[in-house]
């Protein structure tokens, strides 16, 4: 495990008053992820102390102080977590706690309208957040101008999840983030960016044998779940219903999913419109059953290529693992920190994992 010079965890109450420092624990495990909101898992002493600063609806940030060229560099988690499950057990004098970053928020609102939108990704997830869905609380964050386009019509849907399919569509992440100073929350959207070995316009980042930071390498390949074709049924009953297709293939791989989008009333829109609306909800479809393909690997922080200067969550890498025969470029769409016995390790995820369940719901 690589040595790590120190790491605490701040808590703060629901206004972002700050409560109290947690500096000594057993474990604490940070994981970012790109298309959803993260999870942390801490386990502390147990004590008065730390059952104030753990308990529930408590905000947690994370703090590492770092010897770099002769000083001391302290960098702050750009995610927070919400304390959400707590286990306390005397038997081994310990108190656990668990729960997911601040975007996790959105899960507890709903669309209870009707949205047409047609536009930017990044201007329809800010529009989602705070006009649909009001959230006090939460300030938008800076427009980055990402151009990806989306035109889409939604209803009484959880907003969270929505927000889970617009950033997988259009390869934007979001986040929450909690500015302690001016104790405000904002919400922000981000890219990775590419930095494939066949690029050349920024410095390049490859995992490899031959780099030395794969370790503990774990594959996995499955297109059992993969759609090619989606069948949008839209508006009408039986034969005069609208149909839309998006996505191709023939014969063999060809393999067709229905989506039904009678939810998506034409309305006021032309055809064309109308038309295009319903490709989104295919395309949408088509991007929850793309093929899975992903490596998970344990990797050294500050070896070779420096976690979070080099690369980062969301940014396009090169993996090779030479004995395999496998050769991909690939989205890290997780990183797992692991902070143990004063070291720090992380494990990141290249390429879509396997889904926990396939959502069938439309």
């Amino acid at each position: 495990m690589s040595t790590q010079n120190k790491v605490t965890v701040v808590s703060y109450d629901k206004n972002l008053n700050r409560l109290g420092v947690i500096d000594v624990f057993r474990s604490l495990i940070w994981t970012r992820k790109y298309y959803e909101c993260g999870t942390f898992e801490i386990h502390a002493p147990l004590n008065a102390r730390n059952l104030q600063l753990l308990a529930e609806d408590n905000i947690l940030s994370k703090r590492e102080y770092r010897a770099k060229n002769g000083q001391i560099e302290k960098t702050q988690s750009k995610e927070s977590g919400i304390v959400e499950y707590i286990a306390i057990d005397d038997t081994v004098n310990e108190i656990t706690a668990k729960g997911r970053f601040l975007s996790s928020l959105m899960d507890r609102r709903a669309i209870k309208t009707v949205v047409n939108f047609n536009g930017t990704t990044e201007a329809g997830m800010r529009k989602l957040v705070q006009i649909v869905t009001p959230m006090p609380f939460v300030t938008l964050g800076a427009l980055n101008g990402f151009t990806e386009k989306v035109r889409f019509q939604v209803s009484y849907k959880e907003l969270y999840t929505y927000m889970c399919k617009l950033s997988r569509y259009s390869d934007i992440g979001f986040n929450i983030r909690a500015d302690f100073k001016a104790k405000k929350f904002f919400f922000e959207t981000y890219k990775g960016q590419d930095k494939t070995e066949n690029q050349h316009e920024r410095s390049q980042v490859i995992f490899s044998e031959v780099h030395k930071n794969l370790n503990g390498v774990s594959y996995v390949f499955s297109n059992q779940n993969t759609k090619t074709c989606a069948i949008v049924a839209g508006e009408g009953e039986g034969t005069a219903r609208t149909l839309v297709t998006v996505g191709g293939g023939s014969g063999w791989d060809l393999r067709e999913v229905i989506v039904d989008a009678r939810d998506v009333q034409k309305g006021d829109m032309t055809t064309a419109e109308y038309t295009e609306t319903l490709k989104q909800k295919g395309n949408e479809k088509l991007a929850e059953y793309g093929v899975v393909e992903a490596m998970e690997a344990q990797t050294k922080p500050f070896v070779n290529f420096v976690y979070r200067e080099h690369y980062d969550l969301g940014d396009i890498v090169t993996v090779k693992k030479i004995m395999w025969g496998i050769e991909m470029d690939k989205r890290i769409t997780e990183i797992q920190e692991i902070f143990e016995d004063g070291g720090f390790d992380i494990v990141p995820t290249f390429g879509d994992p396997l889904p926990e369940k396939v959502d069938l719901d439309d």
